[in-house]
């Protein structure tokens, strides 16, 4: 039996999904198995990965559903006492399972883990995000309270206990940002043990897009899921609140100015910094021109955001 199960759902990434699974087989921890689900690609996906002839591969195909059901689907295939995700776009550096190992056996006590990451955005500029702090590892309750803007992990630079992911019931399937929803839900209850290594590039590929492509309204389905937990905890409703920040954003682009103005109402304003609350203020046009100025600037190395750094 596997120490450690690595679940990769795939959809249509034939461009990047044979360098993802090389960055897990060349892991320096090697006691794992990997679970690969197609979730109905139509690009050439499947026949890249019909040729990973690997013993530690098990490849599973299915109709499209959907990334929260493959990754739910992928933990019950799984037989590992941990459970880590890899997305089939990015890739680990080669310790990313040997930290995530360590702070396991470091803090049996944690319930999650995580690592730093760094983003690779179209023209070249790499963005590093981490939690500093000392020691190098530590263990948090709550991990929310310190994330300023960016999240501090996501999915491919997380694993989790796996009998706590089954007593959670794993992703929500009926929400966008269901990463988001499952890791407030599990921070609000559990234990993280991170490490501040970065082991993660996570590569941005939205080279010209603005928001076009994203569900807004699906996302903000997960304010629902977390109300309970929002009215018990001032620093999840804090961070909640910068997601709505960042939905009122979108929808003022796509010109949903009445789901902008509702969404407003949910927002505490102390929980905004200056430039947040001005961007509030600001007509959907402007905002347009200034995500174009944001990703002219990404492209030419130079990355600037209306969050705190974090």
């Amino acid at each position: 039996m596997p120490f450690i199960s690595v679940v990769i759902p795939v959809y249509n990434k034939q461009k990047y999904i044979k360098d993802s699974i090389q960055s897990v087989l060349n892991q320096n921890f090697d006691d794992f198995e990997i679970i690969i689900i197609d979730d109905g690609s139509t690009d050439h996906s499947v026949e890249i990965l019909e040729t990973l002839t690997d013993s530690k591969i098990n490849l599973y195909k299915q109709s499209n559903h959907g990334v929260s059901y493959t990754r739910n689907k992928g933990v019950q295939l799984s037989s590992g006492k941990l459970i880590a995700f890899l997305d089939a776009d990015d890739y680990w550096y080669p310790d990313h399972l040997q930290k995530i190992v360590k702070l396991y056996h470091q803090y049996p006590e944690a319930h999650f883990f995580a690592t730093a990451y760094e983003v690779e955005y179209p023209g070249g500029l790499i963005k590093k995000f981490r939690l500093y702090h000392e020691p190098k590892s530590k263990l948090f309750s709550k991990f929310y309270q310190y994330i300023k803007g960016s999240p501090i992990f996501y999915t491919s630079n997380f694993a989790i206990k796996k009998d706590v992911y089954i007593k959670e019931k794993g992703f929500k399937e009926n929400i966008h940002g269901e990463d988001t929803e499952f890791f407030y839900r599990l921070g609000y209850q559990y234990l993280l043990a991170y490490d501040s290594s970065i082991t993660l590039r996570y590569k941005n590929q939205s080279e010209n897009s603005l928001f076009a492509h994203y569900e807004t309204d699906r996302k903000v389905l997960l304010l629902k899921e977390l109300k309970e937990f929002e009215q018990k905890d001032k620093e999840l409703k804090r961070i909640l609140d910068l997601n709505r920040f960042a939905w009122v954003m979108e929808y003022k682009v796509l010109k949903k100015n009445g789901q902008a103005k509702e969404l407003m109402k949910q927002i505490s304003i102390e929980n905004m910094n200056f430039f947040q609350r001005i961007l509030l203020k600001t007509p959907g046009k402007i905002l347009k021109i200034l995500k174009r100025i944001q990703q002219f600037l990404i492209q030419n190395k130079i990355y600037l955001t209306p969050f705190e750094k974090s």
